[in-house]
């Protein structure tokens, strides 16, 4: 297996090749021809600086890295096409839907891909996959980029509404407290108002 820790600037890995110089928003790949027949298992590390740059790029995500991303993948050429089956392990800040407070959310998540260089593809029309559940993208440069693979996985996997916790109350509609805290009489005093107005309507003779 090799293993990479990726800061800001570096590669480092543990086979006894020299660091490799990035650029701050280069991404790890895997270049085609490094992978055996028999395949290739890596694990990388990808630290916060370098994720919250990637973050940057797109104002609308509405979430933070509180951790470094830790990936898996094993990558085998299968005909003229590359499997890659991954796991990507990462903690989030998030924002909960309902109470509006920032909280930590951990998650993991796995994928199956089946990449197709996309000069061959143009070439063959559409590609049938034998696994019907595997996704099938289209890369280009001679490049697996493993880490443009593992964000992309936490943005479909990041929940559409998330919640602090699955019973938060969340915030009172009309004065704004914090309902996981402490009750407001808000409720109370607006079913005593339409009780009272119910009482009214019944003693009024017109």
């Amino acid at each position: 297996m090799l293993s990479f820790v990726r800061d800001s600037e570096m590669i480092f890995g543990d086979f006894g090749l020299d660091s490799v110089r990035l650029d701050r928003e280069a991404m790890f790949t895997v270049k085609i021809e490094d992978i055996p027949e028999e395949g290739l298992t890596v694990d990388w590390e990808e630290q916060r600086d370098s994720l919250l740059a990637y973050l940057n790029r797109d104002a609308t995500l509405d979430f933070s890295f509180e951790a470094p991303l830790h990936g898996e993948a094993w990558i085998k050429k299968m005909g003229k096409a590359y499997l890659v089956r991954g796991k990507v392990h990462a903690m989030l800040g998030l924002r909960c839907a309902r109470c509006l407070k920032e909280f930590t959310y951990p998650l993991s998540s796995t994928f199956d891909l089946s990449l197709h260089p996309e000069k061959e593809a143009r070439g063959q029309g559409e590609v049938e996959l034998e696994d019907e559940d595997m996704e099938a993208i289209y890369f280009e440069g001679g490049e697996i980029h493993l880490s443009e693979m593992a964000y992309e996985q936490i943005f479909l996997d990041v929940p559409y509404q998330p919640l602090c916790r699955e019973d938060c109350r969340g915030l009172c509609p009309r004065c704004g407290r914090d309902l996981n805290q402490s009750l407001c009489g808000c409720a109370k005093e607006e079913l005593e108002s339409g009780f009272s107005g119910l009482q009214k309507m019944k003693l009024d003779p017109s």
